[in-house]
């Protein structure tokens, strides 16, 4: 949608073709139902990020804010950067989107798969079903496989390799962990504050940790700090062969370190970081409180039961780096974002052109691209779609 009504915007005239019965559920589905839109804070994207920097350098986060404030779109900034609608509803920015393809007589055709894209003398031809629609410049800007019935099945992507394109393979980023059964028996449910880090199998830091809350599950850990993991999880496993350890520190619970979010020194990465101050902690409630009643209004009482008959030392280790041995990272259909895709050295990252096949062009999770949670997918999706509308609008458009 975004990339209709930037090449509507310079002239072009426009067909958006969906195959869902309509345009914009994965909007709806974003941010809880509130649509973090994008962020003002420093750029973070895992995967793709040079190319990402590029497209954005075109048309950064100012740029897209003021398209959407340009269609009637209200936003407010959060915490972190992240920027919302102000009214905290995701329909918002698919109404406004909606409402200006609407206004500018944009054709819609749902329930409309594409099936092949092919190349021709004048441009490109799209079949889909019993029909053609040929076209000098065509922008695939179909999404990734995340969100099960939300995303697409892998077909997109053909539509792409079909035409010598290659993809590189795709994996859920930003999903839940899943981990051994008997380290989370007996939590399921339970939110706590805590600071989360990845060991590899020599007990090294696999990168910084992130805190927020973390979500206990019958078949691991959920939440944003566990999902943020999930990549690096992955790539560990296809590493080394074996899967990481998570630690998780609950000194937030308890007040005793400060609170931050993303990279952090060096001398914040290692497990059990906050371990003296967690058994300082522990001694003084031991000298006024009996043993029994030690964690009694200090954790919850599935974690009290849990670390029950634990001496003090034990305790202090536990709750500062408790372990958590993974198994896997939940499939695509549980993820909020897909990593990999078709890859981004076959397009020209200013005008998200194709180098291979003339007339064609790219945006969005379709390309090898995948951001931190907190707007950033969510805000290449919408400034590549900007590049490549106007872009492909002026290329054929041009005298």
């Amino acid at each position: 949608m975004t990339a209709a009504l930037s090449a509507s915007g310079q002239g072009a005239r426009v067909l958006v073709l969906e195959a869902a019965g309509r345009v914009g559920r994965k909007i709806l589905a974003s941010g809880n139902g509130r649509c973090n839109l994008a962020n003002v804070g420093p750029a973070s994207y895992p995967g793709g990020g040079a190319f990402a920097q590029n497209v954005l350098r075109q048309c950064p986060v100012s740029r897209v804010l003021d398209f959407f404030h340009g269609l009637g779109l209200v936003t407010v900034e959060e915490d972190g950067g992240r920027v919302y609608p102000g009214c905290g509803q995701a329909a918002a920015v698919l109404d406004v989107l909606r409402g200006a393809i609407e206004r500018r007589a944009i054709e819609v055709l749902c329930d409309t798969p594409v099936q092949r894209i092919q190349p021709t003398k004048w441009g490109l031809r799209v079949q889909t079903g019993g029909k053609t629609h040929d076209a000098s410049a065509v922008i695939a800007a179909c999404g990734g496989m995340a969100g099960g019935k939300l995303g697409h099945d892998g077909g997109a992507y053909q539509l792409l390799t079909d035409l010598g394109h290659t993809l590189t393979p795709v994996k859920p980023a930003l999903s839940p962990l899943m981990a051994e059964k008997s380290a989370v028996r007996g939590l399921s449910g339970l939110r706590l504050p805590a600071i989360l880090t990845l060991c590899g199998q020599k007990g090294q830091p696999l990168g910084n940790p992130f805190q927020g809350e973390a979500l206990f599950t019958d078949y691991g850990v959920s939440g944003v700090c566990a999902m943020e993991l999930a990549r690096r999880a992955g790539e560990e496993k296809e590493k080394t062969g074996a899967w990481p350890t998570l630690y998780m520190d609950f000194s937030p619970m308890l007040g005793l370190c400060p609170r931050y979010y993303g990279a952090l020194d060096e001398a914040w990465r290692d497990p059990g970081r906050h371990l003296k101050p967690m058994r300082a902690f522990l001694e003084d409630r031991a000298h006024t409180l009996p043993k029994d009643a030690l964690l009694q209004g200090m954790v919850p009482r599935l974690l009290a039961e849990r670390l029950k008959g634990q001496s003090l030392p034990e305790l202090a280790r536990s709750l500062s780096a408790f372990p958590v041995p993974l198994t896997g990272v939940r499939g695509l259909e549980y993820a909020q974002v897909t990593a990999g895709g078709i890859a981004c050295r076959e397009f020209d990252p200013d005008t998200l052109r194709s180098q291979l096949v003339p007339g064609l062009y790219a945006a969005g999770e379709m390309l090898d691209v995948d951001g931190a949670c907190g707007g950033f997918n969510l805000q290449f999706a919408f400034a590549s779609g900007i590049v490549a509308g106007e872009q492909a609008a002026r290329t054929i458009l041009r005298p």
